[in-house]
């Protein structure tokens, strides 16, 4: 449980400032030890497709600096969408929605709808997701 709070500090810093991230602000950031950081950044910098554009070292391994990260980095912690996870936002959005709904007959098709959704209906979900995203992109 080490690598990905420190992949979600190194997405969440980058963006909240556009520059390169260091070890000590990943480990301000998920109050890890130093020692668990750099274990983290080194598994992290093996990754293929890696999940930085770079990561600089001194001789002796120790992981000074960290890049932009990639979009293979922004999908691993939830911060780019795809398809499959606006399919769950979906879903947990009309759950949510039956769940304060005092109509019984329209908390009743919420909650079916979530249902299918969620299990049958996912490849239909996952489509809506898809289509959700080109839309943003322009295509």
């Amino acid at each position: 449980m080490r690598d990905l709070p420190v992949l979600r500090a190194i997405v969440e810093l980058y963006e909240e400032t556009g520059q390169i991230v260091s070890p000590n602000q990943i480990e301000a950031k998920t109050g890890l030890a130093a020692e668990v950081v750099q274990s983290a950044l080194r598994a992290l910098d093996s990754e293929q497709p890696p999940y930085v554009t770079k990561m600089q070292r001194y001789a002796s391994g120790h992981v000074v600096m960290i890049g932009a990260p990639t979009g293979h980095a922004r999908r691993a912690v939830g911060a780019w969408p795809t398809a499959e996870t606006i399919a769950d936002r979906l879903v947990s959005a009309l759950d949510e929605a039956a769940d304060r709904e005092p109509d019984p007959e329209r908390k009743g098709w919420l909650s079916k709808t979530a249902a299918y959704l969620g299990s049958a209906g996912r490849d239909l979900a996952v489509e809506i997701g898809a289509t959700a995203i080109n839309r943003q992109m322009g295509m």
